[in-house]
């Protein structure tokens, strides 16, 4: 039994369920402020306060790039006193009241003031706004990461937070778009400022209830990264300028889009209160998209991936271009196919964005996480800024009147320009950016193979003298003196007998598989819930996701956490030096002929067998019925190799990765052990 003394219960076991839905509340908290404002404050400032749509459209564009550097701002302040609530949620509570005092105040416009003052009302709290949701937000979002660093329950929070959003964003629609329905009406201003009141102590109450049931339990890391560095990596890294560029435009045309949908719904459709319609439309195809990723990624590729969605995002805003006036019906469809495409190119940047952080490091011996995301936030905001205000300098030029009771047939035009043609046009060019992508499936693949290449030769280079894994006198390359062997098998070739006794053989340590048959065949079992209830279990629940029978993705769910993960091959490539570099050995499995592939000297086998050989095999050595070797064998030649793939970034199946492939079934096993042992003895010079 694994001891737990001296731990803390929230790191081991999963997070209870009020933790979980706590930290989902504080993003509805969110989603009701960033939403009011990204689509509601453009027809508001038009209708309401009586601000001409252009200079509508500017006031969102500056505060929407202002943001990008409060982000900035927020992400190198906040985290960096501790107290005894920890260093992000009392942010939650810090800023919290200034967010929605400041989001009240940009909706409560005095009826009396004149143009100009309006203007400069509305452009000083929308700053303020925007100041104030980044040191609510951006702690929001790092919180996950203190909460715990069990894969299993970052991956339950983001998801939890993600429905808490789209359901938020529903009510929000269903509560303030007949709002809109006439804006001409006696006490509009008074109705919506009470409205926002009403929904801005909901947020409140909301942050209260997440600062009071989440808890910071993982330790603050060290080393801080300096904008210096960040511009330094950026300049360096084509692949994420390239994401950045596209995710500008994609923004951009998605802002566009949003900054007027309320003017389409009521002016297009029919009715201000189409809008919740519409909304629902897309968040359906949003999170239809999302299910689809991981397919599409083993399919086709992210670069791919990305195009097609784009040009599906292009194909439903050319179709809310086209919509007829009043027919719901083909608009709720556009929007329909715009939430697949927009909602899966989303997605696939982030993932994307991972990649340019390997590439980065391969580029510049530097892995830079926050910085290459800040990069991407910051282009993001100011993408959204660039959409809002060309939506408003569309809608102004064609004659949109603030506040009227009907439009004229050119300013309805102009909506479904704003709406539909502007941001397709917009999306196509993100698509065309993203074309010349050069981080593809392969190339990341190559570049992550050298990187462990990289960690492995730093430190097999810093040994001893004497040691079995030396540097050349040139220092260019990395030497076994003493036998070292690999051997990678189809489960019941025999890989672990056959290890031990070439180790036996050649005097040198044996070490066999990291995860046991019996590990494997545990972690297959379909109730992932009661594995993840002990430090234990939650390593087979991990298992668990390499033993589905679909296709082999880098799913969220299953690949968990960025770092949990990187800390898991981590741990393995040191065990695998460790092993081999003082007195070399034979090691079986454990990815080490992929880790030790640079290393000249090695000796790497593959063993395979006819199936039926095999499964004879193993129900001899282990003392299993066929039924139960003929299951392990399927489960093993599906899961390993997955493994491998997914986190060591190659394919134990390339012949080209062995010197010798040898047939069980055609040999025996004393001849095969005395092939491996010749072998090693010429590559050595024995």
């Amino acid at each position: 039994m694994t001891s737990t003394a001296g731990t803390d219960p929230s790191t081991t076991d999963l997070l209870p369920r009020k933790r979980v839905l706590g930290y989902a509340l504080g993003d509805s908290a969110n989603n009701v402020a960033f939403q009011m404002t990204s689509l509601f404050l453009m027809v508001y400032m038009t209708d309401i306060a009586g601000v001409p749509a252009a200079i509508a459209g500017t006031i969102y564009g500056v505060t929407k790039v202002w943001a990008g550097f409060t982000d900035l701002l927020a992400g190198n302040t906040v985290g960096r006193q501790q107290t005894r609530h920890g260093r992000l949620r009392p942010w939650l509570m810090w800023a919290s009241p200034f967010l929605v005092v400041s989001l009240v105040l940009l909706f409560s416009t005095p009826a009396g003031l004149g143009p100009m003052a309006t203007v400069a009302w509305i452009l000083l709290f929308d700053a303020a706004f925007q100041l104030f949701y980044s040191f609510v937000n951006i702690p929001y979002g790092s919180l996950s990461a203190a909460m715990t660093e069990n894969s299993t329950d970052r991956s339950r929070l983001s998801g939890a937070r993600s429905i808490a959003s789209s359901i938020t964003g529903v009510v929000l629609s269903l509560v303030l778009s007949p709002q809109f329905e006439d804006t001409t009406a006696d006490g509009i201003r008074l109705t919506f400022t009470l409205a926002t009141v009403v929904l801005a102590a909901v947020a409140l109450v909301l942050y209260w209830i997440c600062f009071r049931t989440t808890r910071e339990v993982v330790p603050a890391g060290s080393g801080t990264l300096t904008l210096r560095t960040t511009l330094q990596m950026v300049r360096r890294n084509p692949p994420l300028l390239l994401l950045c560029l596209g995710a500008l435009f994609l923004l951009g045309g998605s802002f566009t889009m949003n900054a007027v949908m309320m003017y389409y719904a009521r002016d297009v459709v029919g009715g201000a209160g189409y809008f919740t319609a519409l909304f629902l439309a897309q968040t359906i195809g949003t999170i239809g998209a999302a299910t689809l990723i991981p397919a599409i990624t083993e399919k086709v590729g992210k670069r791919t991936g990305y195009v097609v969605l784009a040009v599906t995002s292009v194909l439903g805003l050319v179709l809310i271009g086209l919509t007829p006036t009043g027919n719901l019906t083909m608009a709720m469809l556009a929007f329909l196919i715009y939430g697949v495409g927009f909602g899966g190119t989303n997605a696939l940047m982030f993932s994307m964005q991972a990649d340019t952080v390997d590439y980065g490091e391969w580029k510049t011996g530097t892995r830079a996480e926050g910085g290459s995301y800040s990069v991407l936030s910051f282009v993001r905001k100011t993408g959204q800024g660039i959409g809002g205000a060309l939506g408003g300098a569309i809608i102004g030029a064609f004659g949109y009147v603030s506040g009227g009771a009907a439009q004229s047939e050119q300013a309805v035009q102009g909506i479904k320009i704003a709406a539909g043609w502007a941001p397709a046009v917009l999306c196509l060019i993100a698509a065309v950016v993203v074309v010349f992508y050069p981080l593809g499936a392969e190339e990341h693949r190559r570049i992550v193979e050298d990187l462990r290449r990289r960690r492995a030769r730093a430190a097999l280079g810093q040994s001893q003298e004497g040691a079995a894994v030396v540097l050349s006198s040139d220092g260019g390359r990395l030497i076994a003196t003493r036998p070292v062997v690999t051997i990678n098998e189809l489960y019941g070739s025999g890989a672990a007998e056959i290890g031990e006794r070439v180790a036996e053989h050649l005097g040198v340590p044996f070490a066999g598989t990291k995860f046991s048959s019996e590990d494997l065949e545990r972690a297959s079992s379909n109730r992932p819930r009661v594995l993840a209830e002990t430090r234990t279990g939650r390593t087979l629940r991990w298992l668990h996701t390499f033993s589905w029978q679909t296709v082999d993705v880098n799913v969220a769910a299953a690949s968990g956490d960025a770092q949990v993960t990187s800390r898991m091959v981590q741990q393995n490539t040191d065990e695998v030096l460790e092993h081999v570099k003082a007195t070399g050995g034979v090691i079986v499995g454990r990815d080490a002929t992929m880790i030790l592939g640079d290393v000249q000297g090695v000796i790497h086998i593959r063993l395979e067998g006819d199936v039926e050989d095999r499964v004879a095999r193993a129900a001899e050595l282990y003392r299993l019925t066929p039924e139960v070797a003929a299951q392990r064998q399927v489960r093993e030649d599906r899961m390993r190799p997955r493994m491998s793939r997914r986190l060591m970034g190659w394919d134990p199946t390339d012949p080209s990765r062995y010197h010798l492939i040898v047939d069980t079934s055609q040999m025996g096993e004393q001849e095969i052990i005395e092939e491996i042992v010749a072998a090693v003895q010429a590559e050595l010079g024995e």
